[in-house]
């Protein structure tokens, strides 16, 4: 039975298949063990397992009836497995001789039986199995095999949502900024930290004739939903035109009102535009609140916005506020899931400008990182920060 068609790929294009991933020394997931306790009540065998292999070992991801989790990949039967589409079938180990001697057949394990049915990720890129072992010899049946296969296609779909996952969330990181403006004067970092492979928050900035707009937002509720509809907001507003961050909300606002009103969705956003020279900073704020300067002595000042939410607050009702940044002052925005990692509440302003007065922008968000690894966030975590002049480290 011939699972795919694909053209043969090199043994390094199928590990960069595997590792793209990332699925390789991970934790079980009940995704995968639902399809491997199938599998031994269906054949009636004593052990299964979804298996990864790599170019020197095979991981097993969905162990049922197995001890070990990692195995040289020539002591295994599914190092011959992935080198074709086909399933393989055998009926008596000790009667073939391509597996005669592997530690499994010879030792207490006592492996008679074997059937694996190789796992694509792309076509033809063959990175695992599904496999059936039994210390006693058996066939397949045509029926059996129909099952095994099915089954297999059932574990190829759980891996290549692991890939669709992935390159979604490469997808979402790439809309980010890559790299701060090129002025001497001033200095942009961000970082976005999504809960799941995918989330509701962005941010984003550009130049243009003096001035450097930025805007952060944060799209009610979490993953691939959020995303979608982060992915609307963030073109209704990069879409108006208009370099007042008021006007930006009110043109945006009526774009998307009907998107967030099907969807049941709302999303808060701070917009701000800063003169580099004279360091006036004109901004919006739709039900943010989270927004701050912070001066180089430490001291810092929240900025405030009368404005609901996008979704919830009416067009016309957002105004464009007027501040002056001074010489070293860091403009820091940032979505809720920041204030969790010191606690959740709004005194966590005040740990997070002591950070920001002694470090650069971009150590800030490699600290936020950081805490991020540490923590177990239920939020998506998003900050933008802009100093002006030079920077204090």
């Amino acid at each position: 039975m011939q699972i795919d068609e694909a053209p043969t790929i090199t043994e390094q294009d199928r590990i960069a298949a595997l590792h793209r991933l990332k699925l390789m020394d991970t934790p079980a997931e009940e995704r995968f063990d639902r399809i491997t306790r199938a599998a031994r009540e269906l054949f009636g065998v004593p052990l299964a397992a979804v298996n990864l292999v790599d170019s020197d070992h095979l991981f097993v991801k969905s162990p049922q009836g197995l001890a070990r989790s990692v195995v040289p990949r020539e002591e295994t039967f599914c190092d011959a497995t992935i080198t074709s589409p086909d399933i393989l079938v055998v009926p008596d180990a000790t009667a073939d001789r391509r597996f005669a001697a592997l530690p499994d057949v010879v030792g207490i394990r006592g492996v008679r039986f074997y059937a694996g049915r190789p796992l694509s990720a792309e076509p033809g890129s063959r990175v695992g199995t599904l496999c059936l072992f039994n210390t006693r010899p058996r066939e397949l049946s045509a029926i059996e095999l129909r099952h095994l296969d099915e089954l297999g296609t059932w574990a190829e779909a759980e891996i290549r949502d692991s890939a669709d996952r992935d390159r979604a969330r490469a997808t979402q990181q790439a809309l980010l900024p890559a790299a701060g403006p090129a002025g001497s004067d001033y200095v942009v970092a961000g970082i976005c930290l999504p809960k799941a492979d995918v989330g509701g928050d962005f941010y984003s900035w550009e130049e243009s004739e003096g001035r450097v707009c930025l805007a952060i937002a944060d799209v009610m509720g979490k993953g691939t939903a959020a995303a979608l509809m982060a992915a609307t907001v963030r073109s209704a507003i990069h879409s108006t035109g208009s370099q007042h961050p008021g006007t930006i909300l009110d043109i945006a606002s009526g774009r998307l009102a009907r998107d967030l009103d099907r969807t049941s969705t709302f999303a808060t956003a701070f917009l701000g535009t800063l003169d580099t020279v004279t360091g006036q900073l004109q901004y919006a704020d739709a039900g943010h609140g989270l927004t701050m300067i912070v001066s180089p002595d430490g001291s810092h000042r929240r900025l405030h916005g009368s404005g609901l939410p996008l979704g919830i607050g009416e067009p016309g009702s957002w105004t464009t506020c007027r501040t002056v940044m001074g010489p070293g002052d860091t403009l820091a925005s940032f979505t809720d899931g920041v204030l969790d990692l010191y606690g959740g509440t709004l005194t966590a302003l005040d740990k997070l400008a002591d950070l920001i007065r002694d470090t650069h922008p971009s150590d800030v968000t490699k600290a936020l990182r950081d805490l991020h690894v540490r923590t177990a966030l239920e939020d998506d975590l998003t900050a933008i920060l802009l100093r002006r002049g030079s920077a204090p480290v």
